[in-house]
């Protein structure tokens, strides 16, 4: 593997990346607020809403799997464009879906496009950076990528007070446009080995084949992959919990998920500098114990019907105490895998995606909103927290 040469990436580098990457917490922390509604006017049932949280995590999984992997080959300009492009076109499609059925479908398109911003946004950074350089600018991307779910519940309360779920769509369209124009300007193209010989074809075949075969590389997916079930776990199921157990309303759900989004922002901030001093590995142990031991209070809370802002408290800590550990156990994954960083992003994007698409619906269906949130948090930070112990002794040794 060849070392990623460390270039600073500047202020409007970051807000490209950052706009880039704002597209699928968009679709979702803007969405997710209408979800009752979209119930309700398609007199459907909650699962049922819930399939078009779902239908985009899994467009976003297997978006990432397959532009990443065309990255690698045809560099990670374009493809950011086309994707954003879609991503606009399909937002505005949604807006007037006429039934359930082909709303889901085209959510799942929308992710699909989606995906392409922080694929490569993510791809782009390894391009450029590697190692604690990598952890620090990813904790950096976090931080403006986190003013996306911070403003988008309220946002999306506020068209839904004014308008209704169709609006929200219309939002998430310009917020893609404002994407593009800005990728067209200044996000420039970092994988220049697009050559096809034999050597470089070589090349790229044993990059990938070291990936495949590398531990380490699959813990951190792992954990990648336990850490969205905890983040989409609360985002598709939050909104029932807590308006059929407390009789939270729109706008106070808005509230409470626009600080689990600030509370990401503020880990993510927070770790962007610890993570130079004590360096990815210890920065994401530490901080999914913080994630476990909020887990734990929230399903006790959760069991005995503990007050709203214990119940509540505890999950914005969960939620948010992990914003800065998405990008350790990602910098941790691609730090070996340079030569192939568009593939290793895809596979640790996807992960991130596809556990939260499948398992809240499902848990859901069979025990209940009230049992889905508190189990899946706690099982999946219980389960991050395993496996980095699990590397953090390897690494010992």
């Amino acid at each position: 593997m060849t070392g990623a040469p460390t270039r600073p990436i500047s202020v409007p580098g970051y807000l490209v990346l950052g706009a880039l990457t704002m597209i699928t917490p968009l679709a979702t922390n803007l969405f997710v607020p209408a979800l009752p509604a979209i119930a309700a006017a398609f007199g459907s049932t909650p699962a049922d809403a819930q399939l078009t949280v779902s239908a985009t995590l899994i467009g976003i999984a297997l978006g990432q799997l397959i532009i990443g992997s065309i990255s690698d080959r045809l560099g990670r300009r374009m493809p950011a464009l086309i994707g954003t492009g879609a991503f606009v076109v399909l937002s505005l499609l949604c807006a007037v879906a006429p039934t359930l059925p082909i709303l889901v479908g085209l959510r799942f398109l929308e992710g699909f496009a989606g995906a392409s911003g922080v694929v490569l946004a993510r791809a782009s950074i390894r391009d450029r950076t590697s190692g604690r350089s990598a952890a620090q600018a990813l904790s950096r991307l976090l931080v403006v990528a986190a003013i996306a779910p911070v403003i988008g519940p309220f946002l999306g309360a506020l068209v839904l007070q004014a308008i209704d779920w169709h609006g929200v769509f219309v939002v998430l369209a310009c917020m893609g446009a404002i994407a593009f124009g800005l990728s067209l300007r200044w996000f420039p193209e970092t994988w220049h080995r697009r050559t096809v010989d034999e050597a470089k074809r070589a090349q790229e075949s044993l990059a990938r084949q070291e990936l495949v075969r590398d531990p380490r590389f699959w813990a951190m997916v792992g954990v990648t992959a336990l850490l969205g079930l905890i983040s989409f776990s609360w985002l598709s199921t939050g909104s029932f919990f807590l308006t059929q157990q407390y009789g939270v309303g729109a706008v106070e759900y808005s509230i409470i998920l626009g600080l689990s989004s600030a509370a990401f922002l503020v880990s993510a901030w927070i770790n962007s500098r610890a993570v130079i001093v004590i360096g990815p590995v210890r920065a994401l142990v530490r901080g999914l114990v913080i994630v476990a031991a909020a887990a734990v209070v929230l399903v006790l809370g959760t069991l005995a019907h503990w007050p709203l802002p214990v119940v509540a408290g505890s999950a914005i800590v969960s939620v948010g105490a992990f914003g800065g550990m998405i990008a350790n156990a990602q910098a941790i994954a691609m730090d070996r895998h340079g030569n192939a960083a568009g593939t290793a992003s895809a596979f640790l994007g996807s992960s991130q995606f596809l556990l939260g698409a499948l398992v809240p619906p499902v848990v859901t269906a069979a025990f209940g909103a009230t049992w889905a949130m508190g189990a899946t948090m706690l099982v999946g930070a219980m389960g991050a927290l395993l496996l980095t112990l699990g590397v953090s002794r390897q690494r010992a040794r």
